[in-house]
């Protein structure tokens, strides 16, 4: 695959997870004919019909054993892809679909605001997720990588989860990931987290990390 790719092969290719990659850099670097602006065409992009396979989505829910009254906070959602996915399983609880970009946020609260009762939009910042007390499964897909100061992050993180709050990160595993697995695993375990699941052979190009707080 050429590094160098243009904005009509983004938005009509079948989409790799290297291609979003590249995607999401190039939006987040202002290189990219589309921005955070323009949620619609994000769209294009992070729900596409491919997703499910490069993403491993299925595995990924099944990985989570979601309860009906889980609260979970989708921490980075974007366009709300997972959270939606969360909110057809926690009919008896909460979606918490959290981001620090303000379109995406104004974007989610539009989609949200018919179809599904139990999602809450919250806007957050690069350093402060903004969870709400009673979360009990905290997720982060497709967005570790690209918070700054991390370790600011995961302090304000641990602050503001209970000692029974569970952590999920999906990242990409191997060479191309810019936060490596083990990388992860010690900035986690820093933070004062501990590792209960690590799974890189489930998902076709990305890691699971399941965590808790340390006891």
């Amino acid at each position: 695959m050429n590094d160098v790719i243009d904005d009509r092969q983004v938005l009509s290719s079948p989409l790799s997870t290297m291609l979003i990659d590249q995607a999401l850099n190039r939006i987040k670097g202002g290189s990219m004919g589309i921005s955070f602006s323009e949620p619609e065409k994000l769209k294009e992009i992070f729900d596409g019909p491919n997703r499910s396979q490069w993403q491993g989505t299925e595995y990924i829910l099944s990985s989570l054993a979601i309860r009906k009254d889980d609260i979970i906070a989708d921490v980075g959602a974007g366009t709300g892809y997972f959270s939606r996915l969360f909110a057809e399983r926690v009919t008896q609880g909460k979606v918490y679909s959290i981001d620090a970009e303000p379109n995406m946020v104004s974007y989610m609260k539009q989609r949200f605001s018919t179809s599904f009762e139990n999602v809450q939009v919250i806007q957050s910042e690069p350093d402060n997720p903004h969870i709400p007390a009673d979360t009990k499964l905290v997720f982060i897909a497709n967005t570790y990588r690209f918070i700054e100061d991390r370790m600011r992050f995961l302090s304000n993180l641990k602050s503001q989860t209970s000692p029974t709050t569970r952590f999920v990160v999906i990242d990409i595993k191997g060479n191309r990931g810019q936060v490596p697995s083990d990388k992860a695993i010690s900035e986690w375990e820093n933070a004062g987290f501990m590792v209960e699941i690590f799974d890189e052979d489930g998902c076709p190009e990305h890691f699971i990390l399941i965590m808790s707080h340390q006891q």
